[in-house]
């Protein structure tokens, strides 16, 4: 016969092994109210504080701190580099990546408006009168 201690420690080690595994699984699976939550940034746009929008400003504007606009006809586009012939024939390369703003849909033989820093890394490009 199958003693008492036999059965209460195999009761009890499959209860510890149901309730443990129960317990690692809520450990690791997130909680309902963060697989609902999107980009914080997205959703707070619209509803920022005055200090979130103080901070916004100051961020954009010491990005934009030191930069030159340059305006002219977009004759080339190749590996991220816009091609910019300027006033008085001069050719300018904008260098762009995922933080340039692009305003707009941009294409060779529109005149367009630059905003770029010291390395003339382009940091919004805005077409001034697209070409149809």
């Amino acid at each position: 016969m199958v003693s008492i201690p036999k059965i209460v420690s195999v009761l009890s080690c499959g209860l510890s092994l149901c309730f443990g595994s129960g317990v690692a699984l809520a450990e690791h699976s997130p909680a309902p109210s963060d697989l609902m939550k999107s980009d914080a940034t997205s959703d707070r746009q619209g509803f920022q504080s005055d200090n979130e929008k103080e901070m916004n400003d100051a961020q954009s504007s010491k990005r934009t701190e030191g930069a030159k606009t340059i305006k002219g006809e977009l004759f080339r586009v190749e590996d991220g580099n816009y091609f910019v012939k300027v006033k008085g024939g001069k050719e300018v390369r904008l260098h762009t990546d995922k933080t340039t703003q692009m305003k707009g849909e941009i294409k060779k033989g529109d005149q367009i408006e630059a905003k770029v820093n010291h390395g003339n890394h382009a940091l919004s490009i805005r077409a001034t009168n697209p070409t149809h």
